[in-house]
């Protein structure tokens, strides 16, 4: 369990992860899912440390609030928390299913490796804290992977680096939980505005 001054860093934590969206209703659907997030995953014997996330039972995904039951509504939030008109979503997000992905063509990637994998980790993890879904960095390595820009040495360096996430759970894990900064918001939006007018 939390203690109190961490409990105040999570939340936090948790409201600037949700700050750009507009909609009270979704904001507080995020936030709730957010907050539940670093609950579950932060250690609460050890103020700032956090442990991985646990493995799933099994293949089923986390039932979807029914805010974002369809894909009109997923394509609205999504449209909401990047700030650009919902006719444009379907160009980079595949928002067909309740897991989001990419749909983007890889030349609008930058050619390099480490370049373009912070790219693609802003934009998963961008759009699924818009949708008030949990990332870890095996999601964004799989979707590096399918761009074919993975570099497998590199990838958990390159993430850590980045000021505009943060990374939960022990350094040496493979597979740690991602977190939205509120300066990695700013920058996702920019980069999904530079991808819609390029």
């Amino acid at each position: 369990m939390a203690t109190g001054a961490n409990l105040q860093e999570l939340l936090k934590s948790a409201e600037e992860a949700v700050e750009v969206i507009k909609d009270d209703e979704r904001k507080r659907i995020a936030f709730e899912r957010v907050l539940d997030h670093l609950l579950k995953t932060t250690d609460g014997n050890q103020a700032g440390e956090a442990r991985p996330p646990a493995p799933p039972v099994n293949d089923t995904p986390p039932p979807v609030d029914s805010a974002f039951a369809s894909e009109q509504q997923r394509i609205d939030a999504v449209a909401e928390y990047f700030g650009v008109d919902p006719e444009q979503v379907p160009d980079l997000f595949d928002l067909s299913d309740e897991d989001p992905g990419l749909r983007l063509g890889s030349n609008k990637l930058s050619k390099s490796k480490a370049s373009s994998t912070r790219e693609i980790a802003l934009l998963i993890t961008g759009v699924r804290t818009a949708l008030g879904r949990d990332t870890n960095t095996e999601i964004i390595r799989e979707f590096t992977d399918e761009y074919g820009r993975l570099d497998p040495s590199n990838f958990m360096k390159i993430l850590n680096n980045m000021p505009q996430l943060s990374l939960l759970g022990k350094r040496r894990s493979s597979n740690r939980a991602v977190r939205m900064k509120f300066l990695g918001a700013e920058a996702t939006r920019k980069l999904v505005q530079q991808l819609i007018d390029g």
